[in-house]
């Protein structure tokens, strides 16, 4: 996996967690998770201790890199709505049933989301959020 973008931040820390990998900057952590994981409210616990390392009361976006497939557990938005200093989710892909999908998930978080053709539109997108 590469999580890189072109202004040219460099990441603070990055994991290898079971279900993905998370890179952690100054304001945002971009995941890209892996083939086949069901996103739910058991499997985003280690990404929630990420975010108290990091982002503990500080502002932040996650953004995510929906390169491989996986189900998303909508209800699990209802969870992420308690995290106060979560101010956007936004999403890269460019897979027509990822921008069906969003279209459902933004039922449950009412929050800012988006989705994103590139990386680079999408941390400009989430970091003006913030």
């Amino acid at each position: 996996m590469q999580i890189t973008n072109e202004n040219k931040d460099s990441y603070i820390k990055k994991y290898t967690l079971q279900i993905g990998e998370v890179a952690v900057y100054e304001n945002y952590m971009i995941a890209q998770l892996n083939e086949g994981i069901t996103l739910n409210l058991d499997s985003i616990i280690e990404i929630l201790h990420i975010k108290n390392e990091h982002f503990s009361k500080k502002p932040f976006a996650y953004i995510t890199i929906r390169k491989n497939s996986y189900a998303v557990d909508p209800t699990m938005y209802l969870k992420v709505l308690e995290i106060e200093n979560l101010k956007a989710i936004a999403i890269v892909s460019d897979k027509y049933i990822d921008s069906h999908n969003i279209k459902i998930e933004k039922h449950f978080f009412v929050k800012p989301m988006n989705i994103f053709k590139t990386l680079p539109e999408a941390i400009t997108w989430a970091t003006s959020h913030l």
